[in-house]
Order: C-alpha cells, then structure tokens, then sequence
C-alpha cells in the first residue's frame, strides 16, 4: 500500500480508539499527542514473514491492520495494529511517517 517514501520509525505507541468503530482517534509518540483528522486509508496484512517455514499454518500469519492517517497538525502516518492471534489486546505500532 505504501507507495510514497517516509522515515522509517517502528516504535509501539498508545492509541485512543473510538468505543464503536474501534478505529483509532489519536496517538502518543515521543511524549507528545496526535488528534487524527482522517483515516485516509485501511489495510490488512495477513502475509507470512520471511523467514516463515515452506509448511505454513494460519498461526504464522502476520495478524496487522494498518492505517494511514492525518493528523490535525497536516502529518501523515502509517500505523499499525498488531494483533496476534486474538481480536482483543496485542500492541500498536507508529510504522512510519510519511514524507
């Protein structure tokens, strides 16, 4: 999905979701707050990683739904939740900003 360059930054961040779409709203990273403004899009990555065996399960599968948003500055991230093999939990990641 990621067709424009950005800097590369995978660091886990806070997120606030909202209650009923369970989208994210804002963000924490390095100490500060991103309102988001918009989503400008959403993907799923249910790929295998590289150095997954020949013999695959669906347990190996990467279980991460990312997002591209703006922020109410005008910044555009990608972000990502990664949520292992559960619906519930797991960790949210500020994947990289967009230049």
């Amino acid at each position: 999905m990621n067709s424009e360059p950005g800097k590369f930054i995978s660091q886990e961040i806070e997120v606030a979701r909202d209650n009923e779409t369970a989208d994210p709203v804002s963000f924490v990273w390095d100490g500060r707050d991103y309102a988001i403004r918009e989503i400008i899009a959403v993907w799923p990555d249910w790929g295998f990683s590289a150095g997954a065996p020949k013999r695959k399960s669906w347990r190996m599968r990467r279980h991460r739904n990312f997002y591209r948003v703006e922020t109410n500055d005008g910044s555009v991230f990608e972000l990502y939740h990664d949520r292992g093999l559960k619906l519930e939990g797991g960790c949210w990641i500020l994947h990289l900003q967009v230049c």
